[in-house]
């Protein structure tokens, strides 16, 4: 009997999943017919030409408007690198620098040297582009991310031009901190980089790191005659208190709350409370609050793509994963998440009468947290559309947000990064950068 379109549909599915590293299929090594079939089906989303993404999202037409777009971009830079020149490139260290920073916004154009290469930009998704350039000198010790091939932090901190300071500061001010000082200090030597070496004195002291500047002053003058001393930063790098062996995110975390604070501080410096919060009726302010709700319910749902799964595959054999389908499961989502979201909005104005009663507001976020997660998805756990473990603790999967460049911190550095931006709401004194700082830097973490 002649097989149903779902059938082959599945059939083609499973078939290019054998080939498929990190969502990103190379056509050169699936079959021709299962590739047409699922392109025309929207499984596979063209990112350059013989190279695709592959996911079941059908609300996204092209490669770069699916969110697992950028949950793929590095497995498929690696393989496509690798694909065209082995082991023969590298990344520049302004790139490898973001890497090793965990700077969490993909750039525009990542650089790229080839041993012996030839200039060329292989334009991405999104507006961005690799700029392939031909290296003379392969560094002897590189790493990898993802697959891919970068300098170590140390290297890619003595090789980093002036600019990198203008427009990255806050880049290398965590690079400088998180350096090795004798891993620094060869590197140096390796590079020869006099100039980049008086860079890197200069900034140490900027950065009030008076030790590590004299300890490199110590051992690189025994190298470089007269080294000029300069500090690189255009304006004062701000200072902040960092744990030991805290992910480079979070101390991203304390460093944009330092900067940031200062200029809504500003900006709210003329707005005076309308009415003292302990003073008013603690019903007149839940009365305000529930005037809120529509307007606060509507939020962003459905940001996540949906990666090709053995499931999903045996659904489409079914036939239960079609546009029509998809679309229902979004609805049925919806309207669990706008239960959960209810329940949650409930818990917070509890949280708000706790307030009121003068409980500490620093112990009413850190419990209130858990609470409105644990209501917010406690719908869908019940509706068998969430595991009930993912209700304990932070997300343990990447998250994407559609058209933004924006990366959110990996799963082992959310309690870091929670931990400093629970710190930094307890250390203000300002309402106002409570309110807004919180709100803003949680949805930068995404936890």
């Amino acid at each position: 009997m002649a097989k149903t379109k779902n059938q082959l549909l599945a059939e083609a599915l499973a078939g290019v999943s054998k080939s498929v590293v990190g969502n990103i299929v190379y056509s050169k090594n699936i079959n021709p017919n299962q590739q047409k079939l699922l392109n025309k089906n929207g499984y596979l989303k063209r990112i350059i030409r013989g190279w695709y993404l592959f996911d079941a999202d059908f609300a996204a037409q092209s490669a770069g408007e699916s969110a697992l777009w950028y949950e793929s971009i590095w497995s498929f830079i690696g393989q496509y690198l690798y694909t065209r020149f082995k082991d023969n490139y590298w990344l520049s260290s302004e790139a490898s620098l973001d890497i090793h920073t965990d700077n969490n916004s993909m750039p525009p154009q990542i650089v790229v040297f080839v041993k012996n290469g030839t200039e060329q930009i292989i334009k991405l998704p999104n507006d961005m582009s690799l700029l392939l350039t031909s290296g003379k000198n392969m560094p002897p010790e590189l790493v990898e991310h993802q697959g891919v091939k970068i300098y170590p932090l140390e290297s890619a901190t003595a090789n980093s031009v002036p600019t990198f300071y203008k427009n990255h500061p806050l880049s290398m001010q965590i690079a400088l901190r998180e350096a090795n000082l004798d891993k620094l200090a060869e590197a140096l030597m390796r590079s020869k980089n006099k100039a980049s070496t008086g860079r890197i004195i200069g900034a140490y002291e900027a950065l009030g790191m008076r030790a590590e500047s004299k300890k490199l002053n110590s051992i690189l003058s025994s190298i470089f005659d007269d080294i000029n001393v300069k500090n690189p930063f255009e304006t004062a790098p701000v200072q902040v208190g960092v744990r030991k062996k805290e992910a480079a995110s979070a101390y991203r975390v304390r460093i944009i709350w330092e900067q940031s604070s200062k200029v809504v501080n500003a900006l709210c410096s003329d707005i005076k409370p309308e009415f003292d919060f302990y003073t008013k009726s603690l019903n007149q302010t839940l009365d305000a609050v529930n005037e809120l709700y529509v307007l606060d319910a509507y939020h962003s749902l459905s940001i996540e793509g949906y990666a090709v799964t053995p499931d999903l595959i045996e659904r489409v054999s079914r036939g239960d994963w079609l546009p029509e389908t998809v679309e229902q499961d979004k609805d049925a989502r919806n309207a669990l998440a706008a239960r959960g979201y209810f329940d949650a909005f409930n818990l917070v104005k509890a949280s708000l009468s706790e307030a009121h009663k003068k409980e500490d507001l620093n112990y009413l976020i850190d419990v209130g947290i858990t609470q409105w997660h644990t209501a917010l998805f406690s719908p869908c756990v019940t509706a068998g559309l969430v595991s009930e473990f993912d209700l304990a603790g932070y997300r343990r999967n990447p998250i994407y947000i559609r058209y933004s460049r924006h990366v959110p911190p990996a799963y082992d550095q959310l309690i870091d990064c929670m931990q400093a931006l629970k710190e930094c709401i307890a250390d203000e004194k300002s309402f106002a950068v409570k309110a807004i700082l919180a709100h803003w830097l949680f949805g930068y973490i995404h936890p």
